[in-house]
């Protein structure tokens, strides 16, 4: 929701900032035939660098190379290279630029056609760097953390830029310094910069990428969160608007850096003409978290009234490239391992002003825990070329037996996350309890126990908070019977304090093991938990290990 984070908690805001093709024009030649182009130039203002990006931005419907071009910086011709299949003109200073006013001239030649001319101005300020920041390992280890992702999508990993890091570390500085947006009555944004305050570089994404030099297409994150630069990657991660450059194929670079509690992610783009589909959470993914708490702006549920947070993990699905114009929904659909449907909040073009080729699903109510969900969706698409076509999508998901394993699995190694994590089939999982240890562990992740194994009249005894959360249950006390109720999914136990007997859905069964009360914590002996959750129940005597194989 749009609410300023506490401390553990997170406020995230987007800032998708394209460099896009502004001015149209004409190509008349003698025949009276006529061709169109439109172009964008970079850097304009004033530049923090002494060895700015020159850019022309030059898009054209004629398929065919200018038979010549030049370009003059202050009226002296530089060594600008031509890409064909980006559009552009670019050139990068050899030698550091003085302070002052500069002027770039293009001039594209094509056969039969009037010369293309037009000129731009900037300015390198009096403090120009000529040597950028070097990142801090901190700021490296969020490189990796984006990256993780990356590769859980099969995408390619991204560089460091050097501009977009100076970007990002400078912007980063500006909030920390200025305590933006840290109350609740705050109205100013992440993303925007004031020029009466400390640090000031340029207002908005795009004056500061240029202020750096950069001139490429950018995307910007920013999170406000109390915790490492990783969580806040994963903060943004599962924020469904902060998702989508994570997931864009085309992204190829990008700026990592911490300053306080900001995290600043500025993503470097290239352009291309496919179209693909990237759904989210992966197919085949087995450690999905099972909720969102919201602290986004702008708020997912917005348009959605009768939401209220926590609700279930956001699903979305995204087409990317060039070449699509629009997409409509035409049904979306979430199922259980029962078949049951799932309520959906849906967010697509027609209703979310923020998408144009994405759709978000998000579940009424959080997803149980270490269950599989079947995602359904059917879609439209329209071309830029005016033809549509209508594309299904069906994919699965299992979600994590308790938070932060998956992340934490993802981020330990994210290549082997994907070849273990990611499976068409059911992954067993393992949960292992040492009688004389303070933690235990779920899949080779450790967690600390909240109350120690004891040993009763010769039998080992587990905790049933710390048990349910390991297998990705739900515990109650029932007051009344003096009994807590496990449950998973369908499965209902009922362990009695009291007497010697527990219930599964609702059968009563006798045990010479019952449950007991330690204190007020209710412990569940080994021996029992083979009998009630159909589990396989080893115990390592060398080690004094139970060992659940689930």
């Amino acid at each position: 929701m749009n609410s300023i984070a506490r401390p553990g908690k997170s406020l995230l805001l987007l800032s998708l900032v394209l460099m896009l093709w502004c001015i149209g024009l004409t190509l008349p030649i003698p025949q009276a035939q006529a061709s169109s182009y439109s172009f964008d130039a970079a850097p304009k203002g004033t530049v923090g660098v002494t060895k700015p990006n020159l850019t022309f931005y030059f898009d054209t419907d004629l398929s065919f190379a200018p038979s010549s071009y030049t370009m003059t910086l202050n009226g002296q011709s530089v060594p600008a290279s031509y890409d064909q299949n980006k559009g552009t003109f670019t050139y990068t200073p050899d030698n550091d630029l003085a302070p002052g006013n500069y002027t770039v001239k293009m001039s594209i030649i094509y056969p039969n056609y009037k010369p293309i001319e037009q000129s731009w101005s900037f300015t390198v300020a009096k403090d120009a760097t000529s040597r950028f920041e070097t990142p801090t390992p901190e700021d490296q280890s969020g490189l990796a953390a984006v990256n993780d992702y990356r590769v859980l999508y099969g995408l390619p990993q991204l560089q460091m830029n050097e501009r977009l890091f100076a970007m990002a570390k400078a912007h980063a500085k500006y909030l920390d310094a200025n305590k933006i947006a840290q109350s609740e009555k705050s109205q100013e944004s992440l993303h925007d910069q004031n020029p009466n305050k400390t640090g000031f570089f340029g207002q908005s994404p795009r004056e500061r990428a240029a202020y750096y030099g950069y001139s490429s297409k950018l995307g910007e994150d920013v999170a406000y969160h109390a915790g490492s630069i990783g969580e806040s990657v994963d903060v943004l991660f599962d924020a469904p608007y902060h998702r989508s450059p994570f997931l864009n194929p085309d992204a190829k670079e990008v700026g990592v850096a911490k300053v306080g509690d900001y995290t600043v992610i500025e993503f470097g783009f290239g352009s291309s003409e496919n179209s693909p589909i990237v759904v989210s959470p992966a197919d085949g993914e087995r450690y999905v978290p099972t909720s969102f708490d919201g602290n986004e702006a702008p708020d997912p549920l917005r348009m959605h009234t009768s939401g209220n947070y926590p609700v279930g993990y956001p699903i979305m699905a995204q087409y990317f490239g060039e070449n699509v114009d629009k997409i409509k929904l035409l049904s979306a659909e979430l199922t259980d391992n029962a078949k049951q449907k799932i309520d959906l909040f849906v967010n697509s073009p027609d209703n979310d002003d923020k998408l144009t080729n994405a759709v978000i699903l998000l579940p009424r109510k959080p997803l149980q825990a270490d269950q599989t969900y079947l995602v359904k969706l059917s879609l439209q698409v329209t071309k830029k070329d005016g033809t549509t076509a209508t594309e299904s999508k069906e994919w699965n998901f299992t979600t994590e037996p308790l938070p932060q394993l998956g992340k934490k699995k993802l981020h330990r190694n994210a290549s082997d996350y994907l070849k273990q994590a990611v499976t068409v089939l059911p992954i067993q999982r393992k949960a292992s309890f040492g009688l004389d240890d303070s933690s235990y562990s779920v899949d080779g992740v450790s967690f600390p126990m909240r109350r120690t194994p004891v040993i009763v009249d010769g039998s080992s005894y587990l905790y049933i908070r710390d048990l349910a959360a390991a297998l990705g249950a739900n515990v109650d006390w029932d007051e009344q019977q003096r009994a807590a109720v496990y449950t998973k999914g369908t499965l209902k136990v009922t362990l009695h304090t009291t007497k010697n007997a527990y219930e599964v859905n609702g059968d009563l069964r006798q045990t010479d093991t019952p449950a007991r009360l330690v204190g007020d914590n209710t412990m569940v002996p080994v021996r029992l938990l083979s009998e009630v959750l159909g589990a396989k129940v080893e115990y390592a005597e060398a080690t004094r290990t139970v060992m659940i194989t689930y």
